[in-house]
Order: structure tokens, then sequence, then C-alpha cells
């Protein structure tokens, strides 16, 4: 599992008997478009590590308008932290938008082994930095730039995405109307 070895390395080096314990825990699995790993009102039991395709989580209002929280794309984790936490039903939905492979992880697993293992314990924190970090700035993007600037830094992160998902998606994550969002890239191109 050269890409959990890589994935792990790059977040924080562990030792090669922490690395080997770690993937006797995760399988690999292929999920079809549309498939979801997580539905509202399910506890969370796993989390994942995306190697290919593209995850999003999100809500529906009382309305049934739904409201793209997160895009997920490689090399990332996904699955409902809240939930698997708190041992809580999600409020989320994490959905496949393309056809997706990943490494899935029991969480209450990994938590044991990350307790038995200083290294993986140093590797889990640093992760969870990363999401707090990855989150916190989801919130800033949302707070201080335009549509224009969102949609713009969406496609530096993730080069090529507008071509892979429904647009539908790119609006309601950028948390804009598909109109609004068809102007935008108007602009863009007449800019």
């Amino acid at each position: 599992m050269d890409f959990l070895k890589n994935f792990v390395f790059n977040i924080h080096n562990v030792s090669l008997n922490s690395l080997k314990e770690f993937e006797n825990i995760v399988q690999e699995k292929s999920f079809k478009k549309g498939h979801n790993l997580v539905k509202i009102g399910e506890i969370s039991k796993n989390f994942y590590i995306l190697k290919k395709g593209i995850i999003r989580s999100f809500l529906v209002d009382e309305k049934g308008k739904e409201h793209t929280r997160t895009l997920y794309t490689p090399p990332s984790t996904s699955g409902n932290l809240s939930s698997l936490i708190s041992k809580q039903p999600s409020i989320l939905i994490y959905e496949c938008l393309t056809d997706c492979e990943v490494l899935e992880c029991n969480y209450e697993s990994f938590y044991k082994l990350s307790s038995k293992h200083h290294d993986l314990s140093i590797f889990q924190y640093k992760a969870l930095e990363f999401i707090y970090i990855r989150e916190e700035s989801r919130i800033l993007e949302l707070s201080m730039l335009n549509a224009t600037e969102r949609y713009q830094l969406l496609l530096e992160k993730s080069p090529g995405i507008d071509q892979k998902i429904n647009q539908y998606h790119i609006a309601s994550y950028l948390n804009i109307t598909p109109v609004q969002l068809s102007r935008v890239k108007k602009n863009m191109l007449h800019s």
C-alpha cells in the first residue's frame, strides 16, 4: 500500500511497524458515482482516505435544498468526524460525485491503534490539525471572498474539477445559484 505510506508520511513519519499495523486495518474499496458513504441519521463508523475521485459532504435544509459543505479531492480524508467522535447520528450526507477509490478504516480500530503507538497518535493529531485548518479556511472563504474569488480559488486548488462534476454541485459549494455561477464563468471569460 504505497499510497497509504505516502499519505501518512506526508503528514508524519511513523515507524514501519506502526504503518504495517495501520495497513492491517485498512481496506481498499471502490464506489460508484452516487454512492453514499455516510447517510443522514447514520452513526459513522469509518473514515476514508480518498485515492481517486471526488466526494462531497452536504446537508438538506427544511425546504429540501442541498447545501454542499465540502468537496474532497485526492489525497484527502473524508467521513463525518463529528459523528465518529460523538457517536451521534450524522446530519450530513457524504456522496461520491464520481467513481471513487478509497482506503476505508474503522475509526474505533484506528483510535485503539493510535493509543498503542505514539507515532500514530501524533499522525492522528496532525491529521486533525489539517482538517481543522481546512474547515477554518473554508469558513473564511465564504465570509471574506466574493463568488468569483471563491470559484477561482476552487479551480486553483482542484484544477479541472469543473469538468468532472455537475455545475450544480460547484454552485452549491460556492454558496451561489447555478445561474450566478454561469455569470461568474461568463465574466471570467470576458475579463
